[in-house]
């Protein structure tokens, strides 16, 4: 009996022993010093998450600028240093590691550069080359850098390319895995800042078609995005959609809202990354709840994840919240002082224009307009415009409406953007058109522009519905 305890003691200690190596085996450390004084006392680690960086842990700094992290690692992939210098503004320096089980990594921070010490660093020499390119690059593309196209487009064109494709045809180690990925992150950290140098303001700019030939070299006619592994990157999905954007902004055809997404999506291929396109311009177009149910049908097919589930579970909640609550009571005077309510009009539907003489867009929107009240003339819909001019400026719209021959009912708002209308429906950019059903309830308070086709949609349903 005491052989057998002592047997069955010594398997459970040889299996403790064989666990706690195969955890040791499993995990690595990042120790490292600082060379100066940051702007915090904290370093923290960053991994990535669907194409983008999450805070992974977060360590203090000793009164001696030291540092240290020990990590467990199940799939090897880029980890980023950062002790305050990723601030938007700042841009500093990129400290991207790539971590696998073992490695015991010691990493000496200089305020523009850093040094990798000890002999288990695994790849992280040639990973070290790729952030200083990148850094190259990053230095015309920070706030207040002064720099323009007559600076960065010779340096991407001629070093920055060079550099670029040297380092890709240098990477060939025995881990193909480890090639393919860093090869990537090279590609889509260099477009990457390529197309983010137009989303910056600059002193001087450059006529449309003076690009440099690397741009054209970066579109592609058909699949441009089917890599997964673009999702393990940083600035994955800030890769994809520069590239969309750059390329929304450079066409000499205007897209439609209702076309940009399925017009971009067919040159990607991968699931997972289509998703994520689609939830990221669904939120920069900001669609109207009418445009929203154009685009979406479509769309679901894709959205398979939780998170996308209840993005557009919220996205559609939010865009109707207010339907059917009852509009605000406003009274303001027309051309000729007399003073007309909101609820004079109920019985009727009233699509509402909150405009002013000063706005561009919405004197855009006016020839639109007129031909809308023209092609309802008799309808049971009431066309009202609400001018947010100041009151300093009464007459100048007087004379507007008379002059451009405006029809419908136009009156001006008592205190322009501070006025009852504005505040109630916290309108702060216009032009901006509301929607109002015959009992003076909401139907939407951010309408479709006269301008837009699905308007008269919207209108030829509501006016058939009563009939």
């Amino acid at each position: 009996m005491k052989k057998q305890i002592i047997f069955v003691i010594a398997c459970t200690m040889s299996i403790l022993n064989v666990l706690h190596a195969r955890s040791k085996m499993n995990m690595a450390t990042i120790v490292g010093h600082l060379n100066f004084q940051s702007v915090t006392n904290q370093v923290t680690l960053l991994h990535v998450v669907k194409g983008q960086l999450v805070e992974h842990t977060t360590t203090q700094v000793n009164s001696e600028g030291n540092f240290g992290f020990n990590l467990p690692i199940i799939d090897p992939g880029f980890y980023y240093v950062d002790y305050g210098q990723f601030n938007r503004k700042l841009r500093g320096q990129n400290i991207r590691l790539y971590i696998q089980p073992g490695l015991e990594i010691n990493i000496d921070i200089s305020e523009n550069s850093y040094k990798l010490k000890g002999k288990k660093n695994g790849y992280n020499d040639l990973v070290q080359k790729a952030n200083e390119i990148n850094n190259q690059f990053r230095t015309f593309n920070r706030v207040g850098a002064y720099q323009t196209y007559k600076d960065f487009f010779p340096f991407i064109q001629n070093k920055g390319y060079q550099m670029v494709e040297d380092l890709k045809r240098a990477v060939h180690t025995n881990d193909e895995k480890f090639n393919k990925l860093l090869k990537l992150a090279i590609q889509a950290d260099f477009e990457t800042e390529a197309f983010f140098f137009f989303r910056l303001p600059r002193v001087a700019h450059p006529e449309k078609n003076n690009r440099p030939k690397v741009y054209a070299d970066f579109y592609t006619e058909g699949i441009k995005f089917s890599d997964p592994n673009i999702l393990k990157l940083d600035n994955g999905k800030k890769w994809m959609l520069s590239y969309f954007y750059y390329h929304r902004r450079q066409s000499s055809k205007k897209i439609s809202k209702l076309e940009v997404i399925s017009q971009e999506m067919a040159h990607i291929s991968e699931s997972n990354l289509k998703e994520l396109y689609i939830l990221e311009t669904l939120k920069e177009l900001k669609l109207k709840p009418e445009e929203y149910k154009v685009v979406i049908r479509p769309l679901y097919q894709y959205l398979t994840s939780e998170e996308s589930k209840n993005y557009t579970l919220e996205c559609e909640k939010k865009m109707h919240s207010e339907e059917g609550q009852p509009g605000v009571e406003f009274t303001y005077e027309d051309v000729f002082g007399k003073p007309v309510s909101f609820s004079d009009f109920k019985g009727k539907y009233m699509y509402v224009d909150v405009w002013a003489t000063w706005c561009g867009p919405c004197k855009a929107e006016i020839p639109h307009l007129k031909k809308l009240e023209k092609d309802y003339a008799g309808e049971d819909i009431v066309f009202m415009s609400v001018s947010l001019d100041k009151l300093k400026d009464k007459q100048k719209w007087k004379d507007f409406v008379q002059s451009e021959n405006l029809g419908g009912i136009q009156l001006m708002a008592d205190k322009d953007f501070s006025s009852r209308i504005a505040k109630n429906y916290e309108i702060n950019a216009i032009p901006r058109f509301l929607m109002f059903d015959k009992e003076g309830k909401i139907i939407s308070t951010n309408a479709l522009r006269p301008s837009d086709k699905l308007l008269k949609d919207q209108l030829n349903t509501l006016l058939e519905l009563q009939k």
